[in-house]
């Protein structure tokens, strides 16, 4: 693989991640917000879960906006491990447009 497509799989990369990570801090914060409400109880099991996902997207957009092209790549391979993944890859695509210029090729 030549260095541009390595630089673009990079970038494409970090915006997977951030895609993720922003999906997991909105999908926990609803969840929190209908406990709260009422709408749904969800036992303590599921308070913990549903609080390591809130704690877990920041992760991923910290690995996405500040890690290296090899940490980037591992994490991005590991998230991306199931079929379901390719709608996650085609929602990321307006974050990888957004990245693109802050992240030009040397």
């Amino acid at each position: 693989m030549n260095r541009k497509s390595r630089e673009t799989w990079a970038l494409y990369c970090r915006s997977y991640l951030l895609t993720v990570g922003l999906l997991m801090i909105a999908g926990s914060a609803f969840t929190i917000y209908l406990g709260m409400s009422g709408s749904i109880v969800l036992p303590w099991w599921g308070l913990v879960i549903v609080g390591a996902l809130l704690l877990g997207g920041p992760v991923l957009i910290g690995i996405g906006l500040l890690g290296s092209h090899s940490r980037v790549d591992k994490w991005a391979g590991a998230a991306s491990s199931h079929e379901a993944s390719i709608i996650l890859m085609i929602i990321s695509f307006p974050a990888y447009l957004i990245l693109k210029p802050f992240y030009k090729s040397r």
